[in-house]
């Protein structure tokens, strides 16, 4: 049965709500329904309560069978006892905590014991290896290389050993193979190199060889190249070789009429000239009277760097020829176009003044070493490109520059 609620009407004396009676009636049947309930509660309660002092009647039962199993004397050392439901650690078995963490090497126990790992977490070699693992020695911590770690900390086997150079110095080339010439290749192990080199090396020809193949010295022995030249006789021709070094005291060697090389002495005689130099009378006379380079003309030249034109002004040329100058030459370039010429065209100008208009054109006076060149103190002229009429030209258009030649 369910508990009914009484109807009250909309608003007081509506006319709508249940009377008296009827709702005193739903009164009476809801109290009855809330009694059935408790009855019924109190009943589950009452049996819950019971079966619960039987549970625990039977977990005493149970401890104290497995208490009468295991010698009191056991309790809490071989045979752990529960501490508000765990195993405390003093009662776990060693291999359980053989792992200890400490923030660093510092942090760990003055001495340790054996069968722990004891891990550093923050002496690592870097963030992405931030720790390092330790085990007690008996008398130190000894670091735990990491896995690979450094060959430096791995022992080496009889067996896979470390590459060294000194062993791959000592390393005897076993299986060496047969000796092929041909190119080694990219592909090739050491030893398959070192075959095809030593082929290649057999292959060379010796000196006194012959080569099998025509393009190889022509076909001829090694030795043909290095034999000594002889010379033709009138009915022999030469052979190809090497010329003969000069024996003690010669000076050069001449290949005689008789088709040997005979050493040339000095004073000895060579064609028609005999004796030496200085009893050669004409020759001596010749030589004596060839030109010293020094002081034959036009043999030396000398190219001024580029100077602007001022009115009146003045600049002085080392040419340095070091003799009186043959040949003066004035030039022109151009720098900006102008009067039809293009920059770069190189034109002649006067060196002696005219008097066009104004003082213009130039004065070079020379010594043995230098040159005082002075410029017209008037206007500049010259012919214009394409009508060829004298006109006037911009100074800062143009530079001057002069070739001395003696």
């Amino acid at each position: 049965m369910s508990i009914d609620p009484i109807n009250i009407g909309g608003v007081p004396n509506d006319g709508n709500g249940q009377n008296l009676r009827s709702g005193g009636q739903i009164i009476n049947d809801n109290f009855a329904e809330l009694d059935t309930r408790t009855a019924a509660a109190q009943a589950r309660a009452d049996q819950g309560v019971s079966d619960a002092a039987a549970a625990r009647d039977a977990a005493a039962a149970a401890k104290a069978i497995a208490d009468a199993a295991v010698p009191a004397t056991a309790l809490g050392d071989s045979v752990p006892q529960l501490i508000n439901g765990v195993v405390p650690a003093s009662q776990l078995p060693s291999f359980v905590d053989d792992v200890l963490e400490f923030p660093t090497l510092e942090d760990f126990p003055e001495a340790g014991e054996t069968g722990k790992i004891y891990i550093a977490i923050n002496d690592g070699d870097s963030p992405t290896n931030p720790t390092r693992q330790y085990r007690w020695s008996g008398s130190a911590f000894v670091l735990i290389p990491s896995s690979p770690g450094s060959t430096d900390q791995v022992p080496e086997g009889p067996t896979n050993q470390y590459f060294t150079q000194s062993r791959v110095r000592s390393t005897t080339l076993s299986g060496l193979g047969a000796l092929v010439n041909a190119a080694i290749l990219a592909t090739d192990t050491v030893l398959q190199a070192f075959a095809k080199l030593q082929g290649q090396l057999n292959a060379k020809l010796g000196k006194n060889e012959k080569a099998a193949d025509s393009d190889k010295l022509d076909g001829q022995l090694a030795s043909f190249y290095t034999a000594v030249m002889t010379g033709a006789t009138a009915s022999t021709p030469g052979t190809s070789g090497l010329v003969p070094a000069p024996p003690a005291g010669s000076t050069v060697r001449v290949l005689s009429s008789l088709g040997t090389w005979i050493a040339q002495a000095t004073g000895s005689t060579w064609g028609s000239i005999t004796g030496t130099l200085s009893s050669q009378a004409d020759l001596s006379t010749a030589l004596a009277a060839k030109q010293d380079t020094a002081t034959a003309p036009m043999t030396k030249r000398y190219t001024s760097t580029a100077q602007q034109f001022v009115a009146g002004g003045q600049f002085v040329v080392s040419h340095g020829l070091g003799k009186e100058v043959a040949v003066v030459e004035t030039w022109i370039r151009c720098k900006t176009a102008e009067l039809g010429y293009s920059v770069g065209d190189k034109l002649p100008y006067p060196s002696m003044g005219t008097d066009s208009g104004g003082s213009t054109g130039l004065s070079v006076v020379c010594t043995s070493s230098t040159a005082t060149v002075r410029m017209g103190t008037g206007s500049f002229i010259m012919l214009q490109k394409t009508s060829g009429t004298t006109t006037f030209f911009t100074a800062a258009n143009w530079e001057i520059y002069l070739e001395f030649m003696g």
